[in-house]
């Protein structure tokens, strides 16, 4: 998988718990490899945590490449394309859970 790819997805995460859940983050991990996918995850005191999983493709003989994005955590769960400005809008326009 592409490491620039990769790095560009955590700072689009990252300034997006920036601007969405301010001072209520208690921990921002990722990305974290699991099998062929990668998940960044956002836990805070007051709002549901929010999963973000990229799901990847291997082709034969050749690197795996991006498939599509799983974001789970919001008033929605969704299956979005590999595109970062997809992700981006689906992040501005989503509503977060509160807990509890």
């Amino acid at each position: 998988m592409d490491t620039e790819y990769l790095n560009a997805i955590t700072k689009l995460l990252h300034d997006f718990v920036q601007t969405k859940f301010s001072s209520n983050v208690l921990e921002i991990t990722g990305p974290t490899k699991e099998g062929q996918s990668y998940r960044w995850r956002f836990r805070s005191t007051r709002y549901k945590e929010v999963t973000v999983l990229l799901v990847t493709r291997k082709h034969f003989m050749g690197k795996p490449s991006a498939d599509h994005f799983e974001v789970y955590g919001f008033d929605q769960t969704r299956q979005l394309g590999p595109d970062l400005e997809e992700l981006q809008t689906f992040l501005e326009n989503s509503n977060l859970e509160l807990v509890g």
